[in-house]
């Protein structure tokens, strides 16, 4: 036809105005999607901390024992050495 330009295929002018809000869809879903995997990043984040800590306290509790451990060593080994003085 003359005047008419064949070079798009119908229906192209419609799907250029339709791809702007596909876009958009695609674009807010893929926020979401990325949001979704942030939260459960920082869950397992929290959920690390969380086992850190409870690590660290073991931990401290072990060292505390081992100091109490190794003051009564030392305390009977005095013991030990004034009882042999004194016989």
């Amino acid at each position: 036809m003359a005047g008419s330009d064949n070079s798009k295929p119908n229906g192209v002018e419609n799907n250029e105005a339709n791809d702007a809000p596909n876009d958009e869809v695609i674009e807010n879903e893929n926020e979401q999607i990325i949001h979704e995997e942030y939260d459960q990043l920082d869950s397992k984040l929290d959920e690390l901390n969380q086992a850190l800590d409870f690590i660290e306290q073991k931990n401290d509790d072990i060292h505390q024992r081992l100091r109490e451990l190794l003051q009564a060593n030392k305390d009977i080994r005095k013991e030990i050495q004034n009882e042999n003085m004194n016989k």
